[in-house]
């Protein structure tokens, strides 16, 4: 922090010092300096992160213990600076006074610092435009891969709470530890507005994010869908349209495309074969499924370790390889615990996730973008 320098005879340096409500040990009758810059601000280290307190000449710092004693976030000082860093993070914590002793070799006083523990970065909810069909009847079943959660601090998971559907009578809406679903009304057809928010690991809500779909009268054969939990082999996964969808009819059934896996890389195949490779740790992906007719409809598959090292992360704690949980369980305004660790923030990454993102992971993946 840089420091603003007037010159001050001895009266108006009182006056000065008393505004910023700095203990100052009285100078001798005349004498003018250059007021510190500091004096008495606020200071916010970035979360798990450091900072420093700047002293700009000619003010010097004299004695490091004082600061040193107010609180352990100090962890170096020297004549021209203070060193603050958190290498942990408490969201009760209070602001804490640091004093810091100052002279410029005629004046001393205490400038006191007001140092706080900045906050981690809001998770952000921002989904592709892309507006979802479904039929009327039917449920809309968003696997949060596809919801464009970003989070910092998510490591436990973090939380999905289902918010509101406009207009209200367009259907319901609720959260499961790996979806959002939507029922859509049987005697509704047009647009609807899903919207839903996540919190991270401290409780902090993301703004509002919006789901765009449209209601729609079936007129062709029923196109079902499955929502799948598959067990990590190696940290990858081999599956088949088959699995994912059938026709109840003669209709043929169309693999469209596959949405961004959170983790992993994907190979998403015409002829209906998917191959997933990752880390091994849970995973989640999108699969938009058709029919020749016309009939649209979305799959899931949501990846979770193998039994041997079930307990490595949040999903194997409550899924096990089958189908997802897709009834509305108890929620209320915490909403439910997610079984699935969202992305994390990354720069310029803002928006591209869902069905229309496969090209820009893969640029970012080898650095063209």
């Amino acid at each position: 922090m840089g420091s603003t320098r007037r010159r001050l005879g001895a009266a108006a340096l009182s006056m000065l010092l008393a505004v910023l409500g700095s203990v100052a040990i009285a100078a001798p009758a005349g004498a003018a300096g250059s007021a510190p810059g500091p004096g008495a601000g606020d200071v916010a280290i970035p979360y798990l992160g450091s900072t420093t307190i700047d002293i700009a000449a000619p003010w010097r710092i004299t004695d490091c213990q004082t600061p040193a004693q107010a609180s352990p976030l100090v962890v170096g000082c020297d004549e021209r600076s203070i060193s603050l860093a958190a290498p942990e993070y408490d969201p009760d914590a209070a602001a804490v006074v640091v004093p810091v002793p100052l002279t410029d070799g005629r004046i001393t006083t205490i400038a006191e610092y007001r140092v706080s523990l900045e906050a981690p970065e809001t998770p952000s909810a921002e989904p592709a435009r892309a507006v979802r069909p479904t039929a009327a009847g039917t449920l809309l079943r968003l696997p949060i891969s596809e919801l464009g959660i970003e989070c910092a601090v998510c490591d436990a998971g973090g939380r999905l709470r289902a918010v509101a559907v406009h207009p209200a009578e367009a259907g319901s809406l609720w959260a499961t530890p790996t979806h959002l679903v939507f029922r859509a009304a049987q005697g509704y057809a047009g647009p609807a507005e899903l919207v839903y928010r996540f919190a991270d690991d401290y409780g902090t809500w993301s703004p509002e994010g919006v789901i765009q779909a449209s209601v729609l009268r079936s007129a062709g054969a029923p196109l079902v869908t499955s929502d799948l939990v598959v067990a990590l082999e190696e940290g990858g996964a081999e599956l088949s349209l088959e699995q994912l969808g059938f026709v109840l009819g003669d209709d043929e059934l169309v693999l469209v495309g596959c949405g961004t896996a959170i983790r992993g890389q994907l190979r998403c195949d015409a002829d209906g074969s998917i191959e997933y490779r990752g880390d091994g740790a849970a995973d989640q992906f999108a699969v938009q499924l058709a029919t020749a007719g016309g009939e649209q409809a979305l799959a899931s598959v949501t990846l979770v370790p193998a039994a041997e090292d079930e307990g490595a992360d949040a999903a194997s704690d409550s899924l096990r390889p089958g189908t997802a949980p897709i009834a509305k369980p108890k929620q209320g305004k915490q909403g439910v615990a997610s079984a699935i660790v969202p992305r994390r923030p990354v720069e310029d990454h803002h928006g591209a996730g869902g069905l229309l993102a496969p090209l820009l992971a893969t640029l970012d993946r080898v650095g063209a973008r």
